[in-house]
């Protein structure tokens, strides 16, 4: 097995948003961390050993609120961002629950959209939504999301972004909460 070293400074988030030529296929090594990532270029993702999606340092982020939702409830993630350039017709608009940790980001629910974007000389504003079912095995760890842009012909460069905590799920076990002794007094 080659090792290559990662020939990508993903202290800086804006590198592998930059990319104009895809890593080949097979391992890296990321140079802050030590960690051995693999590179499949049929997702355009990065994995870790243990299998979970690769999100480089700095794309996730504390979230700016919490959602409380259970089995049953729907999640819409809506995601803004800037487009100029030339015609992109196929670019994906990605979007992953799940749970982010030491193995990498391990999706449980996945949903995609096909957009596509009209030339530009200036930056245009976009938003983009999906709406998840959350389903009744949905797992109490289940409280990451990340989003991301990429593919297309021609291909817009790949653009992370994620929130740690964002949701708490509830409702999933049976749950006791302000239990307390209302009243005691001598009858």
């Amino acid at each position: 097995m080659e090792l290559k070293t990662l020939a990508l400074d993903l202290g800086s988030v804006g590198v592998l948003q930059d990319r104009i030529v895809s890593p080949a296929p097979g391992w890296y090594l990321d140079p802050l961390t030590g960690q051995r990532i693999f590179y499949d270029p049929n997702t355009q993702n990065f994995y870790t050993l243990a299998g979970g999606v690769y999100i480089p340092l700095g794309y996730m982020n504390p979230a700016p609120k919490q959602v409380s939702l259970g089995p049953g409830e729907k999640l819409k993630i809506t995601i803004s961002y800037k487009y100029s350039g030339p015609a992109v017709s196929g670019a994906i608009e990605y979007f992953s629950v799940g749970v982010y940790g030491t193995f990498g980001f391990n999706e449980q629910l996945v949903g995609q959209n096909t957009r596509s974007l009209p030339a530009s000389t200036t930056p245009l504003s976009y938003t983009g939504s999906y709406t998840f079912t959350i389903p009744t095995n949905v797992g109490a760890d289940w409280n990451d999301i990340y989003c991301k842009i990429y593919g297309g012909s021609p291909s817009v460069p790949q653009t992370l972004f994620g929130y740690e905590n964002a949701l708490i799920i509830v409702g999933k076990d049976p749950a006791i909460s302000e239990f307390t002794i209302v009243d005691f007094a001598k009858v």
